[in-house]
Order: structure tokens, then C-alpha cells, then sequence
């Protein structure tokens, strides 16, 4: 089966060998600075401006399919910061091929403490119905999100993400709740120049008051899907392609509502550009 996982998984490993000797991480000076690990499908509080890179392969009851997708994030202020990304969808089986509704967010550093090493951020989500009919909703989403993360003994992460949005144009488009857990633990000695974090991810989406944009195969509210990933983070580390490279991998096991993704395998890879704000 051709799909892209091999070749990404190729250049990461390479990435991996040649960022051994880099130099430590250097200590936060400012809240604004700490750093989390992200989870796959829910985002970190921090602010980054990045590019990142997924691609995931997904089975289940119709077919197959891999998604490779594109996320640019970028710094405009101190405290702001916007992220667009951008799916693609290539399928087999019975499943088709095209792009995906795409996704812009306003994030908002909120608080945070290096005492307590902990952060929260808030900001606003959309999306935009630019996909082929079976690979979108057909509605404008937009809606409020909260992003948390906090640090125990230095090596013990705990993160929460909740997001709600709302139909724009369709008023029997389901209203939605995105809740992402991650439980991360360092796995390695602090400050080491190739970090490595075991985590596990929980995420759920809740669907409520409509017909319309609804999870594959249910036909009407409230609904829910709710999927379970082991997976392992690596990284800030140095690497040929920027000093603030990372990588992370996992594999997506749905629990309820979505026989179409059983399975997801997913690995991304997020490389740093320079900003003025040094974070």
C-alpha cells in the first residue's frame, strides 16, 4: 500500500541521529517561555511560530485513508499568535480523495508562572467549508477555547484542552464541544538535549441540537465520539532544519461513535522559526 507514513518516518529518524550532540535547553527566563509537549490532536497553551507537518493513515468500516496536512503558526505580538492548517485526504477503498475544511486560530497567552510552571491560554477557533461535500461539513464553525498545562517535579505533565464552536450559516449544523486530556511523563534527565516524553491523549467531541455535521454514520443528536492514543514526543531538540525541532507519534483507537477512524496512525513533525519574542 502506498502511503506516506514510510518516507516521513525516514526523514524524522534522520533528524533524530543528527540532534545527539546538540547543546542543552536553555532555562526559561519569563513564564511566556515555558514549553509543553503538544498533544497530536490538541495544541499546547505556549505560543510558537513553526511550521508542522502531519500525516496520518486511518482504517476502518468504509475504506481507508491517509491525511497529510500543513499547519503555519505564527507570532504577531508578545501574547498573540495565529495558526492556519490545512487537511488533504487520500483514499482508498471507499473512501474519497480531496481536501478537508480548513482551520484558523486566535491564541491568546492568558497567565502563567515559572514558580508554579504552569500556563493557560484563550483564544477563538474557525472553520471554513473549503473541502469536497463528503469531506466537509458545509458550514462555517466558529466558537471559544481554553488551553491548560501544568508541571509537577519537573517531569510530570498534565494538559487540557476544551473548545466549543458554533454553525454560522446552517442552523441545522450541530453545535460542538472539543475536549483533548494529555498525561505526559519526561522519560529523560531534565534539560537533556534530546528530551523523550511517553503520553497518552484523550479526546472527545460532543454533538448537540442539529442534524447536520454529525459523526460518520449517525444520523442525528446529541452524538459523541471519544478516542483513546498512546504515543511519544520527542523533542525541542536541534536538528539540520531548525534548533527547535519536534516530533511526536501515535496511534488512535476509537472508543465511541466513529467506526470509519478505528485506527489512526499518526506522526508529525514541527520545526521552529526565529521569532523576535525568543519563544
Amino acid at each position: 500500500m502506498k502511503r506516506t507514513i514510510p518516507a516521513l518516518v525516514g526523514l524524522l529518524l534522520a533528524l533524530l541521529s543528527s540532534s545527539v550532540a546538540g547543546a542543552q535547553a536553555e532555562e526559561p527566563t519569563k513564564w511566556e517561555q515555558l514549553f509543553f509537549p503538544f498533544p497530536i490532536v490538541g495544541a499546547p497553551p505556549q505560543l510558537e511560530q513553526q511550521v508542522q507537518i502531519f500525516d496520518s493513515y486511518f482504517r476502518g468500516n468504509a475504506g481507508s485513508g491517509d491525511v497529510p496536512s500543513a499547519e503555519i503558526a505564527y507570532i504577531a505580538t508578545p501574547h498573540l499568535g495565529l495558526v492556519a492548517t490545512v487537511p488533504f485526504q487520500i483514499g482508498f477503498g471507499r473512501q474519497t480523495t480531496g481536501f478537508e475544511d480548513a482551520q484558523l486560530l486566535v491564541q491568546w497567552l492568558a497567565a502563567g508562572s515559572l514558580e508554579l510552571d504552569d500556563m493557560l491560554s484563550v483564544g477563538a477557533m474557525g472553520t471554513f467549508p473549503v473541502g469536497r461535500d463528503d469531506l466537509s461539513t458545509g458550514d462555517y464553525f466558529v466558537g471559544p477555547f481554553v488551553y491548560g498545562a501544568q508541571r509537577f517535579f519537573h517531569r510530570v505533565i498534565v494538559e487540557g484542552n476544551v473548545t466549543t464552536l458554533l454553525p454560522v450559516v446552517h442552523g441545522a449544523s450541530t453545535r460542538q464541544i472539543l475536549g483533548t486530556g494529555l498525561l505526559a511523563v519526561l522519560l529523560t534527565p531534565e534539560h537533556f538535549a534530546f528530551p523523550v516524553y511517553a503520553q497518552g491523549e484523550v479526546n472527545s467531541t460532543t454533538y448537540l441540537g442539529g442534524t447536520a455535521a454529525l459523526p460518520p454514520g449517525t444520523a442525528s443528536s446529541p452524538a459523541e465520539t471519544l478516542f483513546i492514543a498512546p504515543e511519544v514526543f520527542l523533542g525541542p531538540f536541534v536538528s539540520p532544519i531548525s534548533d527547535g525541532t519536534r516530533v511526536a507519534a501515535g496511534v488512535s483507537f476509537n472508543v465511541v461513535g466513529d467506526d470509519v477512524h478505528r485506527q489512526t496512525y499518526t506522526v508529525t513533525a514541527a520545526f521552529d522559526i526565529p521569532n523576535k519574542y525568543g519563544y
